[in-house]
């Protein structure tokens, strides 16, 4: 916490104890794994944050519904 703090600047303590857990920041997180190497580092897996997510198996945002195209008239 204290390296939050610049130059006395409790603005900056006060916003940061105001901070609510938000549930699709909490989801992102959830899809790092460690590096097979195990050296220590983290790798991102987009597999496991959807699984993690509950998003498993959900039409992607590429896909499309389906049905036909509307023509201009």
């Amino acid at each position: 916490m204290r390296l939050l703090i610049n130059g006395g600047d409790w603005n900056t303590v006060s916003y940061v104890s105001d901070l609510k857990r938000n549930k699709y920041t909490d989801w992102y997180f959830r899809g790092y794994k460690e590096h097979p190497s195990k050296d220590g580092s983290m790798i991102f897996d987009y597999e496991l944050a959807a699984l993690k997510s509950g998003l498993a198996g959900k039409r992607k945002i590429s896909q499309s519904k389906g049905g036909k195209k509307r023509q201009k008239k």
